[in-house]
């Protein structure tokens, strides 16, 4: 890497940082979670179709649009958290 092109990433790396810091609040109430069907809580349902049976059925005991039956990782740290349930959306 040259050093024209090292100095302009550093310069756009602290531009970013400064912006960052400058910002006193954030309050978004989301997780983002990039995986696979590990972490599906409903998204995909919400897009096309209902899936098919398990559907979630022991998701806190009622069918809830999944392509999982039961909880997740995502499900435990979002109670730890203190969010709220993810549904689909």
């Amino acid at each position: 890497m040259n050093m024209k092109a090292l100095s302009l990433w550093v310069m756009l790396c602290l531009a970013i940082t400064k912006s960052l810091a400058t910002s006193r609040h954030c309050m978004f109430p989301a997780i983002f979670n990039f995986g696979d069907s590990n972490s599906d809580t409903g998204g995909l349902s919400a897009a096309f179709r209902q899936p098919g049976p398990p559907r979630g059925e022991s998701y806190f005991h009622h069918p809830a649009g999944r392509y999982c039956d039961g909880r997740l990782i995502i499900d435990f740290l979002d109670h730890i958290w203190h969010q709220e349930h993810f549904w689909a959306s």
